[in-house]
């Protein structure tokens, strides 16, 4: 009996020596700051403009989607709203820093962040064309409050069938270095 109880003591102390610092640091007065960073593939973000060096047939009025402007202000709407309600939870900011893939060009993004839902957050964008045959690339939404880009660059990946050694033109790789609340 007293083994139960010394290692219940020693366990309740072990806890109190974890939680009590944990206490302190969220205390109401201390100082710290609350910002999320996040990722969402927009699955296939194209305009409706024919653009003569990507494979974006399927997403013109006359192609496979019949992808016409209707569509893609809906879903610009749509995805603009999900993005305006990621970590309000945590902050009224929202996402501070967004990952996205699967956005035709730049254009694209910045009709994204200019929707109503979006458009106060004020998100600069950085992107790079990619070599990808459908025209597929990587992008980063970012609140300049919080995120300062220092450098950034397209990283290329090289695939290759192994049978013929055909090159696989696929979306690069999007590096972006910066300082996330000064550092």
């Amino acid at each position: 009996m007293k083994n139960i109880a010394f290692q219940s003591i020693k366990g309740i102390s072990i806890l109190a020596i974890l939680v009590l610092p944990v206490l302190g640091w969220t205390q109401p007065g201390n100082n710290y700051k609350v910002a999320s960073i996040g990722f969402y593939n927009l699955e296939n973000l194209f305009d409706t403009i024919d653009s003569p060096t990507t494979n974006d047939a399927d997403f013109l009025p006359k192609g496979r989607l019949f992808w016409n402007t209707e569509k893609y202000v809906s879903k610009q709407s749509h995805m603009a709203n999900v993005i305006s309600q990621l970590a309000t939870e945590l902050t009224p900011d929202g996402v501070a820093i967004l990952g996205v893939a699967e956005v035709e060009n730049r254009k694209v993004l910045e009709d994204l962040v200019a929707q109503s839902d979006l458009k106060a957050r004020n998100y600069q964008i950085v992107h790079y064309d990619s070599p990808d045959e459908r025209g597929i690339d990587c992008g980063l939404l970012y609140q300049a409050k919080y995120f300062q880009v220092l450098g950034s660059r397209a990283v290329p990946v090289l695939l290759k069938d192994s049978k013929t050694g055909v090159v696989d033109f696929t979306r690069d790789i999007l590096y972006v270095a910066g300082l996330f609340e000064g550092e």
